[in-house]
């Protein structure tokens, strides 16, 4: 897109331009002070489909409630530290580290956070270092669940995006004016990804581009991210060079010139090699009163094994005193991409069986990139005591027919167009 193109050029020149024209370096240390924040939660998770996991992240967790163990508690446990340091009225820094179940299984502190900021006036700042891809409406506390209702934010949408955080440069100009506040953000950077089974996600050229508008207790928010993806993961590695080495098997027999150009084809057209992804999102926050209604819709676009899909959902919740219940319904859509493969027209027959079986290795392969179902959430949130809050959520997922949704560690005799029930129950707090 032209869009994206101009972005890209523009936002690193127009940033490096005003930090050095402003002599971002030149702290004042003599006037700096701290401070330390903690947050975190302790939870626990139960699903009843016995076939597959239930996971907060099914790119970050290789497994979870369900076949692995009934109740699992290293689904939504986390803790986490935010140290901010003021150095004057310009310049500021946050480092924010977290502590939560990797990809490997392991507790292992991750940095979140970790920039500067320059504050060129009251409404212009900069940062740069590693932030938060701020996609979503609570994409900035996302993992601070005593600020948010829900224990997680909706799976179909809050997972869409692969990435969470980006090092880059950051821009925000905020512009008031009467009781409405404008707030219009880019972001240029890049991020690698380690995602379950010793895979990588790299993001390169990331360009993200918001604009928040806030008026009384109304949120209106328009974003659009753009990057280039690499997958690199030992099953697409090892499916992808199986069907080059068919290309030149295929190659070498005479009258399968066109199924070897089928078999070189496939990884080509299927596989993340600097290939451009687009997201845009649209979201709205009503807080009248004791209510609070949120809505968020979210499109990715068609690119490479993913397919175009829509993700959206709808919260309607009620303060009372201590109490807060809501509901919670959403939806993540798209085909399950069905690929014919290599055609077996004119094989020897050993030939023609291996091209099958890897025909079908690679439609359950693209298969995963398939996440369609729907859910209903009720839930309800108590602020018992100062700075903590129990929450209690069911949840209630209809799987597409051909679909998995967002389900990890499948067994073979899990069958897709299931529907599974999840209880949660956590205590999220701040310090």
């Amino acid at each position: 897109m032209n869009i994206a193109k101009s972005l890209k050029s523009l936002a690193p020149a127009l940033m490096v331009g005003t930090l050095v024209s402003h002599s971002i370096f030149a702290l004042e240390a003599s006037r700096a002070s701290y401070s330390f924040h903690g947050f975190g939660t302790l939870g626990v998770v139960s699903s009843d489909e016995d076939q597959a996991d239930f996971v907060s992240s099914w790119i970050l967790q290789p497994n979870g409630a369900g076949h692995t163990s009934k109740w699992h508690a290293g689904i939504d446990t986390k803790l986490g530290g935010q140290i901010n340091a003021q150095f004057n009225e310009q310049f500021s820094a946050v480092l924010q580290v977290v502590i939560e179940r990797q990809e490997d299984n392991a507790w292992t502190p991750a940095i979140e956070w970790a920039n500067i900021q320059y504050r060129l006036n009251d409404n212009f700042s900069l940062r740069l270092g590693r932030s938060v891809i701020a996609a979503f409406m609570v994409s900035d506390t996302r993992l601070v669940g005593y600020a948010n209702h829900w224990i997680r934010g909706p799976q179909e949408l809050y997972q869409i995006v692969p990435i969470t955080n980006i090092d880059g440069l950051d821009a925000v100009y905020t512009l008031d004016f009467g009781e409405w506040r404008n707030s219009l953000q880019i972001t240029y950077g890049q991020t690698d990804q380690d995602l379950v089974f010793k895979g990588e996600l790299r993001a390169r050229d990331g360009v993200m581009l918001s604009n928040t508008l806030e008026y009384n207790y109304t949120t209106f928010r328009l974003a659009y991210l753009t990057a280039h993806i690499d997958l690199d993961s030992s099953n697409s590695n090892a499916l992808f060079t199986a069907y080059d080495d068919l290309g030149h098997a295929l190659a070498s027999i005479p009258g399968l010139n066109d199924a070897a150009t089928q078999a070189y084809a496939l990884p080509r057209r299927y596989g993340f090699d600097n290939t451009p992804i687009e997201i845009y999102s649209a979201a709205l926050r009503l807080e009248p009163g004791n209510w609070l209604f949120m809505a968020e819709w979210a499109r990715v676009t068609e690119t490479a094994a993913l397919s175009k899909s829509d993700a959206w959902y709808a919260t309607l919740g009620h303060r009372f005193n201590s109490m807060t219940p809501y509901v919670t319904i959403a939806e993540v859509n798209g085909e399950t991409p069905q690929e014919s493969g290599v055609t077996t027209n004119g094989m020897p027959t050993p030939l023609a069986i291996t091209t099958t079986a890897l025909n079908n290795g690679f439609n359950q392969y693209i298969s995963q990139f398939s996440h369609a179902q729907q859910s209903i959430t009720l839930g309800i949130r108590w602020d018992f005591i100062n700075n903590a809050a129990l929450k209690l959520q069911y949840q209630h997922i209809q799987l597409d027919q051909n679909s998995a949704g967002r389900l990890v560690n499948l067994q073979p005799d899990f069958q897709s167009g299931n529907r599974v029930n999840t209880f949660s129950a956590v205590i999220d707090f701040v310090f």
